[in-house]
């Protein structure tokens, strides 16, 4: 019965692939070479609706094209993404929980806030997430998402370097418009300060994402009543191997989608001429965020 059940499950979803890349079809202004994967990865996050998958495909996009210095005009290797990735850790763990769901680490490595960069971060965090949901392979997607934040290390001083537009952008997108389901969120080794921390991002967060999150004391073991240690890396007493190689399997990820990433034809919303033919302009991008009535 369960595979039964699973395979008509993966019939829908390839029936609603297609549909999906057929509305794709009539509408112009939305990049047209979005892969099946993709569009898998939206309808899972919606649970095969697909207007609803569409509405959140039209925030994507727009989205990224309102804030085009953070999705559109970047690359992996550049100093400030290279410096990024020196202090810092942005790793989606392998394997998933019990509970289908998908651990993804972030912590910094190196202490001087004077090397943190929030802009670039941000920058970074939105190139893996890229980066994984254009080659992920699995037959079967996670039912959900749980960022796990490391703040050993973090300080007041690095407090002082978010850049508040940044924060915004992030808050709004990975809330409205990333095609995930957040599951839970853990903030671990909290400091004495969390609470300066969250009265910076609080007014970013919708009451029902809040709820999800949950803050552990440093060398706590509440964390894992949530996920099994085991799905840790080493340092953490986990069997995921060691941090420094699971990062260096995504640092060449980014550099073998570098072109992927940096090609704006996969992420420009579109002006339609009276000819038919597209041309990317600012005005165009205006309009279709009008019409999305985004802030």
């Amino acid at each position: 019965m369960v595979q039964s059940n699973e395979k008509n499950e993966d019939q829908l979803m390839t029936k609603r692939i297609s549909e999906l890349q057929e509305w794709l079809k009539s509408q112009p202004q939305l990049p047209q070479n979005i892969s099946r994967l993709l569009l898998r990865r939206f309808l899972h996050t919606t649970r095969n609706d697909l207007s609803a998958a569409q509405r959140l495909l039209e925030l994507n996009y727009g989205l990224r094209n309102k804030h085009a210095h953070i999705f559109i005009d970047r690359d992996p290797l550049d100093d400030s993404s290279q410096q990024l990735l020196k202090v810092a850790d942005l790793v989606p763990l392998p394997g998933l929980t019990p509970e289908n769901n998908k651990l993804l680490f972030y912590r910094l490595i190196d202490f001087d806030a004077d090397k943190f960069n929030f802009t670039a971060a941000i920058k970074v965090f939105f190139m893996v997430a890229d980066c994984r949901f254009a080659t992920e392979n699995e037959e079967r997607l996670s039912d959900g998402e749980i960022p796990v934040f490391d703040m050993a290390g973090y300080t007041l001083r690095h407090l002082t370097k978010t850049a508040l537009g940044a924060l915004r952008v992030y808050m709004k997108f990975v809330q409205e418009a990333h095609p995930v389901r957040l599951k839970e969120i853990h903030v671990i080794n909290c400091p004495s300060f969390v609470d300066k921390v969250m009265a910076v991002v609080r007014p970013f967060i919708k009451g029902e994402v809040f709820k999800l999150i949950h803050f552990h004391l440093p060398d706590s073991e509440t964390p894992y009543r949530h996920f099994p240690r085991s799905m840790l890396p080493e340092e953490y007493g986990g069997e995921a191997g060691k941090m420094s190689d699971l990062k260096q399997q995504w640092m060449q990820l980014l550099k073998e989608q570098r072109d992927y990433l940096m090609d704006s034809k996969n992420w420009q919303i579109n002006k339609i001429k009276k000819n038919g033919q597209r041309k990317s302009s600012d005005s165009a991008v205006t309009q279709s965020l009008r019409s999305l009535e985004i802030d």
